[in-house]
């Protein structure tokens, strides 16, 4: 599998997806847009293939890494201020994985300056109700779900 991605500078990969297909069909993978900036969900992106991964980076040079799941999501928690100002503010960038074969999803959560990682139920994954967006992965390989140094 290319690792082509990791020719870019580290903090030039911070705040973005990185997503690998299963199809080996181009394009093999997908890196996001800063998703601060820009539509921070990927319900709307265009690619309806398989996942082989995903990859979340961080601006510590971490990422979360999710591989060999059943299901694959990345959403987030905003709020809306009732300014004139107004807005809506990011308050959590969420990264989950369906492990195959059974009905948890692994959950990752990035906000208040922490990142936690969380076992919910499917169907229940955010606040106790489940979220949209969901993209088929290649089921085969042994799931991972971990936070790595890039």
């Amino acid at each position: 599998m290319p690792e082509q991605i990791f020719n870019v500078n580290r903090t030039a990969l911070a705040w973005k997806f990185l997503v690998r297909f299963a199809s080996k069909l181009p394009p093999v993978e997908y890196l996001s847009p800063d998703v601060r900036h820009t539509n921070p969900g990927w319900d709307d992106e265009a690619f309806n293939r398989q996942l082989l991964s995903l990859e979340f980076f961080l601006p510590t040079s971490h990422k979360i890494r999710l591989a060999g799941m059943e299901a694959y999501n990345f959403f987030i928690e905003a709020t809306q201020s009732f300014s004139r100002q107004g807005g809506a503010r990011i308050e959590a960038f969420f990264v989950a994985g369906k492990l195959p074969g059974n009905s948890i999803v692994e959950l990752w959560r990035i906000g208040d300056r922490r990142v936690t990682r969380d076992l919910k139920p499917w169907g229940q994954e955010w606040g106790g109700t489940a979220t949209r967006g969901w993209k088929l992965g290649l089921v085969g390989a042994e799931p991972v779900s971990a936070l790595v140094e890039v």
